[in-house]
């Protein structure tokens, strides 16, 4: 009976260790001052300033002669009032409330010729959005979704300008003298009908980088009905001394609409923490108007699981539009949106 407790008892250690399983994730909340054009300042404590918060848990298994199989499993998490991100099962439609693995669900299999993932994962047209090639990646009042995601056109609201459901992606292995490439397609799974090609996505990413420069192009495609969606970018970035200089062009296609977005920027290190600074014009075809938006920011690190931040923005539209804002919208034609934000990073 001694005998079997103890193994008992030690029987899920030594499954945890076999399996590699962990529970990891990532709090991000500050507070906000917004104020837009005819509207009056607004205060918000808030989620994801510098990074998008999360809960997950992944694992891996060592098969033998370099091949491994694995899961990932992640949710996103508002910390402010503690709910949960929405996702897609079909590309097309939006599905939000209790908990869902919308950042993330995936099955991988990887080896020497490189990994392939099947499940939720993000779209390759996104992996030159984030803070690899924007100084602020997707995130708070200096967000490059501000202009980078696309505008809702003709009856398209594209679900895959981050991610993509039913996928089936592919990435090449490191090391092949510089150069990366994702590639993906992914099924909206409609019945038959004219709206049978529904969120069915295609789409590539290649890239090659060294120590100092990075450099990446990447398009997706997504099939509506009401006009497909297509998102197309191009980033790059160069290591000067403390400063990695960056610049991304992208662009959005929904039907006969289109928006292109141009951003020059930096993450400078300087003293114990990153200065960020970013400056984007937008233009516009059948949709919204042209824009200016500017942002600057400091990230402070106090160790490498937590740093505190601030960021300061502002977005003017042009012409008769109101579209784009830093979290309130103007209420007059033409006018302006401005932010600052202040708050804490922890990941564990």
């Amino acid at each position: 009976m001694a005998a079997a407790t103890a193994t008992a008892a030690f029987a899920p250690a030594a499954w945890a260790q076999e399996s590699g399983v962990q529970v990891f994730g990532l709090l991000d909340i500050g507070v906000q001052a917004i104020k837009a054009s005819g509207a009056d300042t607004r205060y918000f404590v808030n989620s994801d300033g510098n990074t998008s918060s999360r809960f997950g848990v992944r694992g891996t298994e060592d098969l033998g002669g370099g091949l491994k199989v694995g899961f990932w499993l992640e949710s996103a998490v508002s910390v402010d009032d503690g709910t949960s991100g929405a996702t897609s099962t079909n590309n097309k439609d939006s599905v939000s409330g209790g908990l869902t693995w919308g950042r993330r669900a995936t099955v991988q299999v990887s080896g020497p010729w490189g990994e392939l993932r099947l499940g939720r994962d993000y779209v390759p047209s996104f992996g030159n959005l984030t803070t690899s090639m924007h100084p602020f990646g997707t995130n708070g009042v200096g967000s490059s979704g501000l202009m980078f995601y696309p505008v809702a056109a003709g009856g398209t609201t594209a679900r895959t300008n981050v991610r993509a459901s039913n996928s089936i992606g592919y990435f090449t292995p490191s090391g092949i003298n510089g150069f990366y490439a994702h590639v993906m397609v992914a099924l909206g799974e409609q019945g038959a009908g004219p709206t049978h090609r529904d969120g069915d996505l295609q789409g590539a990413r290649l890239g090659w980088r060294n120590e100092d420069i990075n450099v990446s192009g990447a398009m997706s495609r997504t099939r509506y009905a009401t006009g497909d969606y297509t998102q197309s970018n191009v980033g790059a970035t160069w290591q000067v001394g403390p400063a990695k200089l960056m610049a991304l062009w992208g662009e959005n296609k929904v039907g006969v609409t289109k928006t292109v977005a141009r951003m020059l920027g930096t993450q400078w290190r300087l003293g114990p923490g990153e200065l960020r600074f970013a400056y984007t014009w937008l233009s516009a075809k059948g949709v919204a108007s042209d824009a200016t938006h500017i942002a600057m920011g400091y990230v402070l690190d106090l160790s490498k699981r937590t740093a505190l931040y601030g960021n300061i923005a502002r977005i003017d539209n042009k012409g008769p539009a109101m579209r784009f804002n830093v979290g309130v919208a103007s209420t007059l034609a033409g006018g302006d949106s401005g932010g600052v934000e202040a708050g804490v990073r922890h990941n564990f």
